[in-house]
């Protein structure tokens, strides 16, 4: 094969992209500036916060924007090629279809990577940046993180069972604490304290101001109870796995999720929401190859032209975004299973577009 010719394909693709890239984060940024800015006129923070605020949204909506530039660079690289015959031209010279879109699917694969890298580093900490600068400086929420929760009841093991009136996670702290531990199915102990504190260095509650129940073996034995003022129980189990601060997708990356999934799964707790989260961070990248494989199949098999391509790219973008949506929230209503709510959309969309390729004799 011919390298040059080759290479000249594959740069063919990078000029829209970036471009196409740059486009749709500005729209991305003029859609957050006109729906925010109430909130900002309305609050006390000044110009500053909120220019921060947007730019910290940057990572985020190129990581949403990079697989729709991949598919505009492709239907702008390929229509490109076909209205200036060169298509033509390498057919005749005994190029085959497929060998003259491989550097395009190249470069897709080249932008999934890139989106992955952003996804898992920056895109998560500049996320939760912009949310703390919205929910906590403009609207003056405090725990807009859900880390305190009033009247819960959650397991922290196997045989431990807790129930709190306030669980401070900001302040790893939990008021009117009731723990019910037990051995073999038996109710072994029981605390009810008035107060109970994180210890980390130790790494253990510690219980404040309460009395402390041991039952016997026996059904007919009597429980024996004393008072303390500070107790170190049995429960070891960090805060953050006993009540997670509330999910935020875009503000963690796979490897903060599956820690999660984890620390969840070890206290007893539902984790479907975080497994569809998980699949779909996972086929987030592969939207690039897949709708590259779209974008192919579109173009020839209709043969748009470049103003045609913009307004395609854009369409099938939100479409296959709705998509993706659909697929998640079926999954977190158990409609789904957690890996097909999240790869399923994008397969779907492969299988389609493998079949426009190869109605265009591709393969």
């Amino acid at each position: 094969m011919n390298k040059v010719f080759l290479k000249y394909i594959a740069w063919s693709f990078w000029g829209p992209f970036f471009f196409g890239l740059g486009v749709f984060v500005l729209i991305m940024l003029f859609g957050s500036l006109f729906d925010r800015i109430s909130f900002f006129m309305k609050s006390s923070s000044d110009f500053n916060t909120f220019l921060k605020y947007l730019l910290y949204q940057l990572p985020y909506f190129i990581v949403k924007m990079m697989p729709i530039a991949t598919l505009l660079a492709v239907l702008f690289a390929l229509s490109g090629m076909i209205s200036r015959g060169e298509w033509k031209a390498g057919m005749a010279g005994g190029w085959r279809p497929f060998e003259m879109v491989l550097p395009l699917l190249a470069c897709s694969a080249a932008a999934a990577a890139l989106q992955l890298g952003v996804q898992e580093t920056v895109a998560p900490s500049f996320f939760m940046k912009a949310e703390y600068m919205f929910e906590g400086k403009m609207r003056g929420r405090g725990d807009w993180k859900q880390l305190v929760r009033r009247e819960v009841s959650f397991s922290a093991g196997p045989e431990i069972f807790v129930t709190a009136h306030i669980f401070d996670g900001g302040r790893e702290t939990m008021e009117r604490v009731l723990v019910n531990v037990y051995e073999g199915g038996r109710l072994s102990t029981e605390i009810n304290a008035a107060r109970a504190v994180w210890d980390k260095a130790a790494g253990v509650w510690v219980f404040e101001n309460g009395v402390l129940i041991k039952y016997g073996p026996g059904a007919d034995s009597r429980p024996a109870t004393s008072a303390f003022a500070n107790y170190s129980g049995p429960l070891r189990s960090p805060p953050d796995s006993l009540i997670l601060e509330r999910l935020v997708p875009d503000g963690v990356s796979i490897r903060d999720i599956a820690g999660r999934i984890r620390r969840l799964e070890a206290i007893g707790a539902p984790v479907v929401a975080e497994k569809v989260q998980l699949y779909s961070k996972l086929a987030g990248p592969l939207a690039n190859i897949v709708l590259a494989v779209t974008g192919l199949a579109f173009v020839l098999i209709v043969r748009m032209n470049r103003v045609l391509s913009f307004g395609i790219a854009l369409a099938t973008g939100f479409f296959f975004w709705v998509f993706m949506t659909m697929g998640q929230y079926a999954g977190e209503a158990e409609l789904l299973p957690p890996a097909l709510a999240g790869f399923g959309p994008a397969l779907v969309f492969l299988a389609v577009s493998f079949l426009g390729l190869r109605k265009a004799r591709v393969f």
